[in-house]
C-alpha cells in the first residue's frame, strides 16, 4: 500500500466561521495559532518520523509574514503545498465561474510568493465541489484534486450541525454541497478529466477516517482504522492543523467550548498521531499526494 498524510491548515477563523462565533474575538496569538505553531509541531512530527506531506494552504493567510515563513520552511524541507483556495469562502462552489477563477489565481500567486512554486494540488473549502470548480481547476492546469469526502455519516452530521444551529439563529458559514458526492468512489479516480484522491473512509459504513479521529483513540484501534481505509491500494489520510492544538493555544473560550478536539492535550493527540504514523511508514510507502497522483493515476 502506498499512503499520503495531508494536513489542512485552516486557521481558527474558519472553525469560528462554522459555530457562528464573531471572528473579531480572535487575537493575535489565536490567527498565529495554526500556522505558526501547529505547522510547526507537525513538520517536527514529520521530520521525526521521515515522512514527507502535503499541506493545503489558504492563500489569504499568507498575507501574514509568520504564515508566510512557516509555509515556506515546510517547502524547504520536501513537504508539498497545495491550495486550499485563496478566501476559504465555503460556497466557492457556488460561485459564477469569474470569482471562481480569481480565487484560485490569487491562492496560486500567493503560494508561489511564498514558496517559489506554484501548487499542483486543490482541496476545496468544506469538501464541497461542482463541476464549475472542478472544471476550473482542471483548466488551471492542477495535477489532481483531493476533495472528495465520500461519506453519507459525515454529510448527514454535518446537516444535522447546520440545523441546529439555524434553529438556534446562529449563522454558521458553512454550506452543505450536492448529496451526490457521498456516494462517489472510494479509490483514486478519474474525474472529468481531473485526477481524483479522495479522502480515506472505512469501507461500506464510510466514516471518515481523518486526524481528528485518530486523535481521538487509542493508537491500536486508530491504526486498524487507518489500514482498512485504504481503497485500491492508497490511504488518504488528511489531518487538520487544529488536531495538533488545545484550548491552551489562543483560541477564545467560545471556540474552545464548541470544536471538542481542543479538549484534548496537543501532546496527547501528537503522541497517538505520533505512534499511528510510525506503524503506518513500517507497514506502507509513505509519499506527498502530488507523487501519489501520478503513481496510481498516470496519463491517459
Amino acid at each position: 500500500m502506498i499512503a499520503s498524510v495531508s494536513v489542512d491548515l485552516d486557521g481558527l477563523a474558519c472553525y469560528a466561521a462554522i459555530h457562528g462565533i464573531d471572528q473579531g474575538a480572535l487575537d493575535e496569538r489565536a490567527l498565529r495559532a495554526v500556522p505558526e505553531v501547529a505547522t510547526a509541531r507537525l513538520c517536527e512530527l514529520f521530520a521525526e518520523l521521515g515522512i514527507q506531506a502535503t499541506f493545503f494552504v489558504i492563500g489569504a493567510d499568507l498575507r501574514h509574514s509568520f504564515a508566510a515563513a512557516a509555509v515556506a520552511r515546510a517547502a524547504r524541507e520536501g513537504h508539498e503545498i497545495g491550495s486550499h483556495s485563496h478566501e476559504h469562502d465555503y460556497a466557492l462552489s457556488r460561485r459564477d465561474r469569474a470569482t471562481i477563477e480569481n480565487d484560485l489565481a490569487s491562492a496560486e500567486q500567493a503560494i508561489r510568493d511564498a514558496c517559489g512554486a506554484a501548487p499542483r494540488g486543490f482541496r476545496a473549502p468544506g469538501y464541497t465541489l461542482s463541476p464549475a470548480l472542478l472544471e476550473a481547476v482542471r483548466v488551471r492546469g492542477y495535477l489532481y484534486d483531493s476533495s472528495l469526502l465520500p461519506s453519507p455519516p459525515y454529510y448527514a452530521a454535518k446537516a444535522a450541525a447546520l440545523a441546529l444551529y439555524a434553529v438556534r439563529r446562529r449563522r454558521s458559514g458553512s454550506i452543505l454541497g450536492s448529496p451526490g458526492q457521498v456516494f462517489g468512489s472510494r479509490a483514486p479516480h478519474w474525474r472529468s478529466g481531473l485526477r481524483e484522491l479522495p479522502i480515506a473512509t472505512l469501507p461500506l459504513l464510510r466514516v471518515p477516517v481523518i486526524g481528528t479521529v485518530i486523535a481521538a483513540a487509542q493508537p491500536r484501534v486508530g491504526l486498524a482504522l487507518a489500514r482498512a481505509a485504504g481503497a485500491s491500494g492508497h490511504l488518504n489520510l488528511e489531518l487538520h492543523g487544529i488536531d495538533a492544538l488545545d484550548g491552551s493555544d489562543g483560541a477564545p473560550a467560545a471556540l474552545a467550548a464548541a470544536q471538542p478536539g481542543l479538549r484534548t492535550p496537543a501532546s496527547l493527540k501528537l503522541r497517538r498521531l505520533r505512534e499511528v504514523l510510525a506503524a503506518l511508514r513500517d507497514r506502507a510507502e509513505i509519499a506527498t499526494l502530488e507523487k501519489c497522483a501520478l503513481r496510481l493515476l498516470p496519463a491517459h
